[in-house]
């Protein structure tokens, strides 16, 4: 695999904006206690409607047009989250399916802690 490279980038995140004074009115914080600690001045925050490969289905279009390649032409998707759709079938998958990527082979790399979790729970 000595020709493998990383050309394009491609990154999604949700639109709403959740920010410190937003926590400040939900919990007893300040902004500049959250910055002190965290660093973090705002997220973005999936609404319940949105799964993990809805966002990886946005940033791999993002990747492609970035890259001007037709997702005929990729080879394989790997998605690495936490937060899977499912643990069947993989969010890689559904990622494929939904991009049209019809040659691709996918799998999703999920932290070992997460699988225990999710088969004892």
């Amino acid at each position: 695999m000595p020709n493998v490279k990383i050309s394009a980038l491609g990154c999604y995140v949700p639109p709403r904006v959740l920010t410190n004074q937003d926590l400040e009115k939900m919990v007893e914080t300040t902004d500049q206690w959250i910055m002190e600690r965290t660093g973090i001045r705002e997220r973005h925050i999936a609404g319940p409607e949105m799964a993990t490969s809805d966002m990886a289905v946005e940033a791999a279009r993002c990747a492609l047009a970035q890259r001007g390649v037709d997702a005929s032409e990729v080879n394989a998707i790997i998605v690495c989250t936490v937060t899977p759709d499912h643990m069947f079938p993989s969010t890689a998958c559904l990622v494929q399916n939904r991009l049209g990527a019809r040659g691709a082979w996918g799998f999703d790399l999920v932290p070992a802690e997460r699988r225990h979790l999710a088969i004892t729970a």
